[in-house]
């Protein structure tokens, strides 16, 4: 039977609205642990950089330009709201879950580490020893579960309350949506259809952001050479 990420393909079925391309990346290392182990590496980390510039917006999250790969993840742990609603001791539920996740502070800077001795994930020379079958099937089942345990707690939040701190408001910008919708076709997912507008706020809000502001500025010079023929 294939290797196959179950956690990660479980948080795509509930969450297809927000997924984007990550089956790509779970086919991709899916496949690399089976077929070529010493590329597991390369596509573990992608697989969390990928996780890091997908959540930032929805957690209010900004990374400086010297946050190195370990850092980010830190901020993306920090930034999740790990509290049990009304529980009365919900803070102190929360700092001790996030102790846990310490440790994933440490696979992530043991994995940038890793990234960096040769021949783990590039350079050095071909008859150096790289990554077998044992250790790619121990990257895959972290990535499995870290990623997928970070990427849930994020895309839990509502969409209400994705929009309130995501820039743009989705619902008061009905015009630009209108024409990225009738530009795009409809996303169908598992027998469900999605706006592509709808989509790319949420799974790339800056993206959005710069495709709002380019609309405008062309609506805006369109209605100046309107007035003044």
């Amino acid at each position: 039977m294939a290797y196959q990420l179950q956690l990660l393909r479980n948080l795509i079925e509930r969450h297809p609205e927000r997924a984007g391309n990550l089956e790509l990346h779970v086919r991709a290392l899916e496949q690399s642990i089976e077929q070529l182990p010493l590329t597991c590496l390369s596509n573990v980390r992608a697989m969390f950089e990928a996780m890091q510039h997908s959540v930032h917006g929805v957690l209010q999250i900004t990374y400086g330009d010297d946050d190195d790969f370990p850092k980010r993840t830190s901020l993306v742990i920090k930034a999740l709201d790990l509290s049990l609603g009304d529980h009365p001791q919900k803070d102190k539920i929360e700092h001790h879950l996030k102790k846990l996740l310490g440790s994933i502070n440490g696979a992530a800077s043991s994995l940038a580490a890793l990234s960096n001795i040769p021949n783990l994930r590039h350079g050095g020379a071909l008859d150096w020893p790289t990554l077998e079958r044992q250790h790619a099937y121990m990257l895959g089942g972290l990535c499995d579960a870290l990623v997928s345990f970070l990427l849930d707690v994020a895309w839990s939040r509502p969409f209400e309350e994705v929009e309130a701190v995501s820039g743009p408001s989705y619902a008061q910008e009905s015009e630009f949506n209108e024409s990225l919708d009738s530009e795009y076709e409809l996303v169908e997912i598992a027998g469900s259809n999605f706006e592509p507008s709808r989509i790319l706020f949420t799974l790339d809000p800056t993206q959005y952001e710069a495709a709002l502001t380019e609309w405008r500025l062309t609506n805006l010079a369109d209605g100046e050479q309107e007035a003044a023929a």
